[in-house]
């Protein structure tokens, strides 16, 4: 049992890849300040007038999703820091947040087993994670048992049905589909898609979503294959693209896979437009590996940093410390993390079942809190915020620019 709990304790700091990965990775992870306990417990905190307010976060710091896990890391701990310098949670006596991390290894099974002992190993008033859907449905689910409070990034319509606990401030995956629908015909008045998805509850939700909502659009999909994740010979499925007469491509998939799509078109010479929706494409490890090619590519986000002023301040702070703008999933979980300080004051208590009263009713449209397309967020009866959207983006000059719709662009797109 000893053995247990330390190696549980000690999951944040195995981080996988080269030796300069390494050495970012363990940066990101060790520096602020702020506490980065294992699932089993936290190190009791000194000098504070009030107990500190325990927030569990679940996120995968290792395995094949980590390089967005670490980035989400970084933004958590800032965005802790933001609220406990700004008072903490007044309603409590100052009550600082006290974050609790657990690396869910990017394996559905540890994260059932890791949401589990965050909760019962520890006081939590409330959870953020996981972000991809898989992870999250899982916690998800476990969290609900446990009557906590879940709020995430993640996608997936499914998490807005038959949950009470689960709360969802950003757009969903039906919604990406159509925002994606819509950009088509930014580069053709009639477009021709070619519709290739992973094979996960994000990949299968993202594009059945886009082959409903296609007619009613006025778009003609050619193709729609679903492919293997983590595949490694994207071949076969571009020479598809290239024969299915298509002119634009949507490409729903994580960081490594889009990669290797990416330069696959390249390599194969086709000439064709290509929305990355969200996943891998909007981080910036994308632009990473890919650099040039990244240029004029479309996708679509529920957050992007250069959304109003608090974002680009956040964004400015996170990139001082990183080196990287704060990309889409990071982002939104400062979002979170104000929305959770903003129900511990209205509920003042830190019982989970207060806070989850306090979150289905929260509607606000300044401020961290309210760091969303559009600037609002309000909880509907099935957790989902009744104001999200999505907001579509660019590759430019080597960062992501909001685009579409009119509305929400920052910039003008770039023709290519």
């Amino acid at each position: 049992m000893k053995r247990d709990r330390k190696n549980s304790a000690n999951k944040a700091d195995r981080i996988k890849g080269s030796p300069r990965r390494q050495g970012r990775r363990e940066f990101l992870l060790k520096t602020g300040g702020l506490l980065a306990a294992g699932a089993f417990g936290a190190v009791p905190l000194r000098g504070w007038a009030a107990d500190p307010v325990n927030i569990g976060a679940l996120y995968p710091t290792t395995g094949s999703m980590a390089q967005i896990g670490v980035g989400c890391v970084a933004a958590a701990k800032l965005a802790v820091e933001m609220v406990n310098d700004a008072g903490g949670i007044k309603s409590l006596g100052g009550a600082k947040l006290n974050l609790i991390i657990s690396d869910v290894q990017s394996d559905t099974t540890v994260t059932r087993t890791e949401t589990d002992r965050l909760i019962t190993g520890n006081k939590l008033s409330a959870i953020h994670g996981c972000f991809a859907s898989a992870l999250t449905l899982i916690a998800s689910e476990v969290a609900e048992r446990a009557k906590v409070p879940l709020i995430t990034g993640s996608s997936s319509d499914q998490l807005n049905k038959g949950r009470t606990y689960t709360f969802t401030p950003f757009a969903r995956a039906s919604q990406f589909a159509r925002a994606q629908l819509q950009m088509s015909k930014l580069v053709s008045d009639t477009p021709k898609v070619a519709v290739i998805f992973e094979n996960t509850a994000f990949g299968t939700s993202t594009s059945n979503g886009l082959k409903e909502l296609a007619p009613s659009e006025g778009v003609e999909i050619v193709m729609f294959e679903p492919y293997s994740a983590g595949f490694t010979d994207a071949s076969p499925l571009i020479n598809k693209v290239k024969s299915s007469g298509a002119n634009a491509l949507f490409s729903v998939s994580y960081l490594n896979d889009l990669i290797l799509i990416v330069r696959t078109v390249k390599q194969v010479g086709l000439n064709i437009a290509i929305n990355g929706g969200s996943g891998g494409f909007v981080i910036p490890d994308f632009y990473k590996n890919v650099g040039k090619l990244a240029e004029g590519l479309q996708g679509v986000a529920h957050w992007n940093h250069d959304m109003d002023a608090n974002c680009e301040k956040v964004n400015t702070e996170y990139k001082k410390r990183t080196g990287e703008f704060l990309f889409e999933y990071a982002g939104g979980l400062v979002a979170q993390t104000f929305m959770i300080a903003d129900a511990l004051e209205r509920a003042a208590s830190t019982d989970p079942q207060k806070v989850r009263e306090a979150l289905s009713t929260l509607d606000v449209s300044s401020g961290y809190a309210a760091m969303a397309p559009g600037g609002k967020v309000k909880f509907g009866p099935d957790g989902k915020n009744v104001f999200g959207r999505p907001v579509g983006v660019q590759w430019q000059d080597g960062d992501l620019a909001s685009v579409f719709p009119k509305e929400d662009a920052r910039k003008p797109l770039m023709k290519t």
